[in-house]
């Protein structure tokens, strides 16, 4: 490499990491960007089925005690067509209107992938029935399980949760109030209404979710209804954010970003602070830093270092500076088990069709199949939400999610489908994720076509997530390594806008660093006004036609 000095030198390639690359690098600063991993994605990576099984065998054998992923276990045979699957290890859908929406279209990075509507929600009751979830004031009157008061009651709260709700009196000191119990007291829905509207409408996590953050929610959700279509979701293809998290990293690329993949850092050593001699307009008097790569020609140096928390090297550990996102974040104790099965029967994530409806379907042989397809049966993107005691042997506190991709999705061969699950338990739990997930597994391939002999999964691996450490700094005024905060448990359709919104964060500070001393050595009397910098600069014309969808 002819040139090894740098503004910034960014670690690890998870989404946050990708989109801040690329808005440094569009603003003009020298951005090299490392992963000792051989792939992109970092902790949200999209790996095909033969590295995720690799990704599975290496995580097993860790000894980290606070490792991002613990507890690791897959299936020992990989079936066939291996590369043709994109299976991403944290999922996700998207919002249609929100920050990660947003930066994918004022970055171009849009079309870098690809996107298809959400095409089913669904919830599971104790029952052992589905509820399909209403998506418009059509399929609220349409529903012929809710009764006519229910519907009543059921259009006034939509209403009111998709305006200005904060200063009501209905929200007058319930803010902290569990939304369960809010639904139910404030506007008199039913419990198996609530359920629906808690957990398959504004994606609460848990029985004590509070009202004003689900409100909050459910409000972004209804206003993404219409933008692409019906559903207020998208599916990213290839794994989605992972495969995305790759598509910012080329459009840094594309502005002049150096990318090192699967290079182990040796060594990171700070610089001293004297002033540098280069007469770059990014150039400030921070002390620097000098990184050594594994088979790698020469040291990289640069000004400022961004990292995740788990991707803090032990040389500078104590220089490490949360941002102020991270100072937001709320460290709980809170992890995730997951579940990635690969499966060769399709699922319906669908309700029974009512009475009358079964009827209509029997009467036509002919329309049976189109019938099926219509009611949801041989989806290819779907979700399917467990509320807290849905099952004999589930969870009483926490929501399970259940993310379907399949072909369509461009993430599995055809006649193949990926179950993503997901559930929030305490870290300090001992009971391995396999066991935890079963129940819920078994569940879902009971919704087969055939539900008296329901398929095996193919391919399996359980693991759990843990929440991301912060590493404090004593002297935060003069460290120049920023770290990004990860997304910890959320709502399976926020974590894409909180990593894009700890990305502005990261990528402010950053620019504030590296401009203040230039702006102040120039005279300029306003120094914080000539500190500020759009998230993306302006598309040229022709690209801005491009990302009207």
């Amino acid at each position: 490499m002819e040139d090894g000095n740098f503004d910034v030198i960014i670690i690890g390639t998870g989404l946050t990491e990708s989109i801040t690359a690329a808005a440094l690098s569009k603003a003009g600063f020298k951005v090299a960007h490392l992963d000792e991993n051989p792939y992109y994605g970092g902790n949200e990576a999209s790996l095909s089925l033969e590295e995720l099984a690799q990704w599975a065998c290496k995580h097993s054998s860790s000894s980290e005690p606070v490792a991002r992923f613990t507890s690791v276990t897959r299936s020992a045979d990989i079936p066939s067509y291996a590369r043709q699957y994109s299976i991403c290890l944290c999922p996700s859908v998207i919002p249609s209107i929100g920050p990660f929406i947003s930066a994918l279209v004022a970055s171009g990075v849009s079309k870098y992938t690809g996107f298809r509507l959400l095409e089913s929600a669904a919830v599971y009751d104790s029952s052992g029935t589905l509820k399909n979830v209403p998506g418009s004031k059509e399929d609220v009157f349409k529903n012929k399980d809710i009764s006519l008061i229910e519907k009543r009651r059921l259009m006034r709260f939509l209403t009111f949760s998709a305006g200005d709700f904060e200063d009501t009196k209905e929200l007058e000191g319930s803010q902290q109030l569990p939304f369960l119990q809010f639904l139910q007291e404030v506007f008199s829905l039913s419990e198996e209404i609530s359920s629906v509207i808690a957990y398959s409408l504004a994606y609460c996590v848990s029985v004590d979710d509070a009202t004003l953050p689900a409100l909050q929610r459910l409000r972004r959700y209804m206003h993404s209804i219409g933008r692409y279509g019906p559903s207020p979701f998208l599916v990213g293809h290839y794994g989605g954010i992972g495969d995305i998290a790759q598509g910012f990293c080329r459009a840094a690329a594309v502005s002049g970003g150096v990318y090192i993949l699967g290079r182990k850092i040796l060594s990171v050593t700070p610089q001293d602070s004297s002033p540098s001699t280069d007469n770059s307009v990014h150039d400030t008097s921070l002390p620097g830093y000098t990184i050594t790569l594994d088979d790698f020609p020469e040291p990289l140096t640069c000004k400022i270092i961004i990292s995740s928390t788990s991707n803090i090297h032990p040389d500078l550990i104590s220089d490490s500076q949360p941002t102020g996102a991270m100072q937001d974040v709320d460290l709980n104790t809170t992890s995730v088990a997951r579940c990635i099965a690969i499966i060769d029967k399709p699922i319906s994530f669908a309700a029974v069709p009512s009475t009358d409806d079964a009827e209509d379907i029997e009467s036509n042989d002919e329309s049976t199949e189109s019938s099926r397809r219509a009611s949801g049966r041989d989806m290819d993107t779907a979700v399917l939400v467990f509320p807290p005691s849905s099952l004999p042997r589930g969870s009483r506190t926490s929501a399970a999610t259940v993310l379907l991709n399949g072909e369509g999705s461009l993430s599995a061969p055809k006649g193949k489908w990926i179950l993503y699950i997901g559930l929030p338990v305490l870290s300090s739990t001992t009971v391995k994720p396999e066991d935890i997930l079963r129940p819920y597994l078994d569940a879902v391939l009971t919704l087969a076509h055939d539900a008296e002999h329901p398929p095996k999964p193919l391919f399996t691996t359980f693991y759990m997530e843990n929440p991301s450490r912060a590493t404090q700094s004593p002297d935060v005024d003069s460290s120049s390594y920023l770290v990004v905060p990860q997304a910890d448990i959320s709502a399976l359709p926020d974590r894409p806008d909180i990593m894009t919104e700890h990305a502005e964060t990261v990528f402010q500070m950053a620019v504030r660093m590296l401009r203040r001393e230039t702006s102040s050595a120039m005279g300029d009397g306003d120094v914080e006004s000539s500190l500020k910098q759009d998230f993306w600069p302006p598309l040229p014309d022709d690209e801005a036609e491009s990302q009207e969808w």
